[in-house]
């Protein structure tokens, strides 16, 4: 059975890339893992105001609406689907997981922020085509 990893954030482009990996998934017979990396807001100026156990909780809340609304998506399927939440850098976390849980594919899908803003902030998209151990399929 293969393994296909789809980074989600609640988006209309998680959304699409789940979607395309369910019905890619029907047809090869793959488990789905859906993954959530929240930022670790490891700042000063965060740590400052917040407890290190209010932001986990933010964090933990954030990723469990995103888990939640993607597992909607997925409730039709009969393909096994397992969720992973992490914190950190989402392209370092995806291929981290990806490399650790042996993925065959990633499904992701590319949000567009323009060429400007792609040249002068990446994309979690490009970070992981850059560093990933496996194929990659964007969705647009």
């Amino acid at each position: 059975m293969a393994k296909v990893l789809v980074p989600i954030d609640g988006s209309a482009g998680s959304d699409k890339a789940v979607r395309f990996a369910l019905n890619l998934g029907e047809k090869t017979n793959s488990e789905i893992i859906l993954i959530n990396v929240q930022p670790s807001y490891d700042t000063p100026n965060v740590k400052r105001f917040f407890s290190r156990e209010q932001i986990r909780t933010m964090q933990e809340e954030s990723s469990k609406q995103v888990l939640d609304h993607t597992l909607e998506i997925t409730k039709g399927s009969t393909l096994p689907v397992s969720t992973i939440f992490r914190t950190g850098i989402p392209g370092e976390e995806i291929c981290a997981v990806a490399r650790e849980s042996e993925v065959d594919l990633i499904v992701m899908g590319y949000r567009g922020l323009g060429a400007i803003k792609r040249v002068l902030l990446g994309s979690v998209a490009t970070n992981v085509l850059h560093e990933t151990p496996c194929p990659v399929t964007i969705v647009p």
